[in-house]
């Protein structure tokens, strides 16, 4: 199976954010795929394919995860590889909030580490809101720079399954670690 480690982000004005951005720039929907709402979510590490057993693997290392419930505030709009010329369009957070959640990615790639799971790549705090189809698109970003676009709470880490479609992906929870507040530790 396809897989990573997340953690989601509920957001209604992520989603009407990307209505504005789709009208604002003009974007059709050859142009860029809108994430969507119910697939926000912020990836820790992306393991690739693995087999049942390494998912167990995975979930007994993740069970070891600690960390308390904590805010983050969606902030500014940003783009891979360059606003001129993007291939991703993204919504930042918060610098206490980015804070929080690169120290929970910290501990939860050490924990998939002992698995024997190494990140291809830094941890970037950035939810991806578009990503562009056949050509990059500009993005404005100085047009949503210190803009705010809601809050939630991060109080579940995730293992997700990916399934690939034409329609696009369908991500599934195969197992969860819930912060030490909610198991009354």
């Amino acid at each position: 199976m396809r897989a990573f480690v997340a953690v989601d982000a509920p957001g209604t004005e992520i989603a009407e954010l990307q209505q504005e951005m789709m009208s604002f720039s003009g974007w059709s929907a050859r142009e860029v795929k809108p994430v969507e709402q119910n697939n926000f979510h912020f990836t820790l590490i992306f393991l690739g394919e693995i087999t049942g057993q390494q998912a167990e693997k995975v979930k007994e290392k993740l069970a070891k995860v600690r960390f308390e419930p904590f805010p983050i505030t969606y902030t500014g709009v940003g783009a891979f590889p360059k606003a001129s010329n993007a291939r991703i369009v993204w919504v930042g957070l918060d610098p206490e909030g980015s804070a929080m959640l690169q120290e929970l990615a910290g501990q939860v790639v050490a924990k998939t580490a002992e698995a024997g799971f190494v990140p291809d790549k830094p941890f970037s705090p950035h939810l991806t809101i578009f990503r562009a189809k056949n050509r990059h698109v500009a993005v404005d970003t100085a047009k949503y720079a210190g803009k705010t676009f809601g809050t939630s709470i991060v109080d579940r880490v995730y293992l997700k399954k990916s399934e690939l479609a034409p329609s696009g992906p369908t991500y599934s929870n195969i197992y969860t670690v819930s912060a030490a507040e909610e198991k009354g530790a």
